[in-house]
């Protein structure tokens, strides 16, 4: 049962940069939209996020999978710390009826791959 939340969750962290001790740290988001993508949400969702996390402050990253239902938007705004190797993006996502939504706060590292911190507001 807890099997498929997991892997996705695991799935859409790592995809992300973050290795497997810091999605261990987020796993208050288990209760989220999140937590019940399939793995061809995640994709999609991973798709997204990296997209926006290269693009202009305010652009709002729509993605969704006609097969599952799922659909969200991910949009980035500057680092409400100023620090220029971080951004945060606004997470709005459904799946299985379920909304969510959140900040959070991501920063660059020096291989070039965002690692996700906790979220700044919540």
């Amino acid at each position: 049962m807890y099997n498929k939340p997991i892997t996705s969750f695991v799935t859409a962290i790592c995809l992300l940069g973050a290795g497997l001790a810091q999605a261990a740290n987020m796993a208050f988001m288990m209760d989220q939209a999140m937590s019940r993508f399939n793995e061809q949400d995640a994709e999609f969702f991973n798709a997204a996020s990296a997209k926006a996390l290269a693009a202009k402050d305010g652009a709002h990253i729509r993605w969704s999978n006609p097969a599952s239902g799922a659909f969200g938007t991910v949009t980035p705004y500057p680092d409400p710390q100023k620090n220029p190797a971080c951004r945060e993006i606004h997470i709005e996502n459904v799946a299985e009826n379920v909304k969510s939504a959140g900040y959070y706060r991501f920063c660059k590292r020096g291989d070039g791959s965002w690692q996700p911190v906790m979220p700044s507001r919540q």
